[in-house]
């Protein structure tokens, strides 16, 4: 292999210029929860907003009941309705802002 001749490189245009500076302060340096706590926190979530936005369609597929029928959703429910939602987008636009919140746990 021949080798290449090296041309000099230009100096950086950044060269001589003062650090950049933060725009505003850091967030406060406050203690984080562990991972314990924030798997308890979803834990003991409530749910039960999602029911109202489960349609008949999303209902039978969740294998649960009619829609006039109460559903009471833990976090194993909330999983599964979490991956419907996920898996149909369109739907999940659809929904309020506040439902969406619940899926993003």
């Amino acid at each position: 292999m021949t080798q290449q001749p090296q041309t000099p490189r230009p100096g950086s245009r950044m060269a001589g210029q003062p650090a950049p500076r933060p725009i505003h302060p850091g967030p406060p340096e406050e203690e984080r929860p562990s991972f314990e706590e924030l798997t308890a926190q979803a834990e003991s979530a409530d749910y039960s907003p999602l029911a109202a936005h489960l349609d008949d369609e999303a209902r039978a597929e969740l294998g649960l009941p009619a829609a006039p029928a109460p559903l009471t959703i833990g976090h194993g429910l909330f999983q599964q309705i979490r991956e419907y939602f996920l898996d149909r987008p369109a739907k999940t636009a659809q929904l309020p802002d506040s439902a969406r919140d619940l899926l993003h746990l």
